[in-house]
């Protein structure tokens, strides 16, 4: 038996073919044929999609802050809202007297400040009434106290004027240890892969990893150990334009590092300035040991079609810049973390490096034998990120919360990415 479909003769011999199935593929064939006729199909009712979108834009265009936790939501219907009279709020939210707060934390309720009550300035309404998140309420509704409460050693203070405005280079320098490497990728505005991540394998242990810097700042010419920059195109552009990307400015670098060491508890009695190092320094220059690393792909589109990674834009103020001659170029910093290796056989590559050592390798020794890490560490993100903790408090261990509830690093790290939209928009939490 045959069938044409299309002019393609199809001979069927199958004995498991029968008419019934032939009938069924006949009606299946039509209605393919029916469908493309009609095609294109008109499209759904834009009218509720526009509404939902513009939904769900004005909740998210909303910042609403708990007083008890710090931390930002979007739903109002996730809050509570309670008056200063409130009780459980003076009970459990109360910071002793010889508790000893670095910065001023009255929120300008009286009857809370005279209580020494910490709640977050940004959960208090116009009208003196308190937001509470679902969560925290709950816990204050039954007398008890939220491990997430601001008041349960989780204060980080406001950023002083010293701290603001870093470049991101500027922070490097500053901060005792790096917990995290960057690869900076700089293009042309019309490359379509210029907001790609890089790939690659990428391990960080530029320093000491035993112990945290006690010596400050950071020396530049250290600073290609853990940054790497990458530029894409034809050619690479003129020095000069990347002039304001590499910046550092003395006084910033060296008030930064003063006001670290006269009020943050990492800081303090731990580090000395390099007075000598900063002295040798202009008043502001370029990180030319970065400029001089820079490495060249001419024609990333077929490795970016393979690629993973994450990207954000450059967030430091342009106010710093001596001209405008690079504002035109894409700025992004990835960071790619293969720390187990996992793309890769360990023995295929133990053996591989093993084959290519030369006689000129230099091995590092390392004093020490327990590295730092992020989970018995007090000071690892206090000391990290200054600009972040800028009095080292609100650590993510904190002895003094013996005998309440304890939070879990992954619950601490959520908490601080949420914490008053400070954590949300630096370079290092993207």
């Amino acid at each position: 038996m045959r069938k044409f479909v299309k002019g393609i003769t199809l001979t069927i011999s199958h004995p498991c073919l029968t008419h019934h199935r032939i009938s069924e593929l006949d009606a299946q064939f039509a209605d393919i044929q029916v469908k493309e006729q009609q095609w294109p199909l008109p499209g759904p009712d834009i009218t509720p999609m526009y509404k939902k979108y513009l939904t769900h834009t004005y909740k998210l265009g909303q910042n609403i802050v708990c007083a008890c936790c710090g931390c930002i939501s979007h739903d109002i219907t996730q809050f509570e809202i309670v008056l200063d009279s409130y009780g459980p709020l003076r009970r459990h939210l109360r910071i002793p007297e010889h508790v000893d707060i670095p910065f001023d934390f009255s929120c300008g309720i009286d009857l809370l400040d005279q209580n020494r009550i910490l709640i977050d300035k940004l959960g208090i309404t116009q009208d003196k009434r308190i937001y509470l998140c679902r969560v925290c309420h709950n816990q204050l509704s039954k007398d008890c106290y939220p491990s997430e409460a601001l008041a349960n050693f989780r204060w980080a203070g406001p950023v002083p004027e010293e701290l603001r405005e870093l470049t991101w280079i500027e922070e490097l320098l500053i901060a005792r240890v790096h917990v995290c490497g960057s690869i900076v990728r700089l293009g042309q505005r019309n490359n379509p892969s210029s907001f790609f991540g890089i790939k690659g394998h990428v391990v960080f242990l530029p320093q000491d990893t035993t112990r945290l810097i006690d010596l400050l700042p950071m020396s530049p010419a250290s600073l290609s150990d853990m940054v790497k920059v990458v530029w894409t195109g034809k050619c690479k552009p003129d020095r000069s334009r990347l002039r304001s990307r590499f910046m550092v400015r003395k006084h910033k670098v060296y008030n930064a590092l003063k006001w670290l060491v006269d009020n943050h508890d990492d800081y303090r009695n731990n580090v000395t300035i390099d007075e000598e190092m900063i002295k040798a320094w202009e008043s502001t220059f370029i990180a030319v040991e970065l400029l001089d690393s820079i490495g060249h792909v001419s024609d990333s589109s077929v490795e970016d079609a393979a690629r993973d990674g994450f990207a954000m834009d450059n967030p430091d103020n342009d106010d710093i810049a001596d001209d405008d001659t690079d504002h035109d170029l894409p700025f992004t910093s990835s960071g790619v973390v293969d720390v187990n290796n996992i793309a890769e056989v360990p023995d295929a590559t133990t053996l591989n490096r093993l084959a290519q050592l030369k006689g000129h390798i230099t091995a590092n020794v390392v004093t020490g034998s327990k590295v730092l890490n992020q989970y018995d560490c007090d000071t690892y993100f206090t000391s990290a990120f200054p600009t972040l903790f800028p009095y080292g408090t609100g650590k993510h261990r904190d002895p003094r919360r013996e005998g309440k509830e304890q939070l879990p690093l992954l619950k601490w790290v959520s908490l601080m990415l949420r914490h008053s939209s400070r954590f949300v928009s630096h370079t290092f939490f993207h």
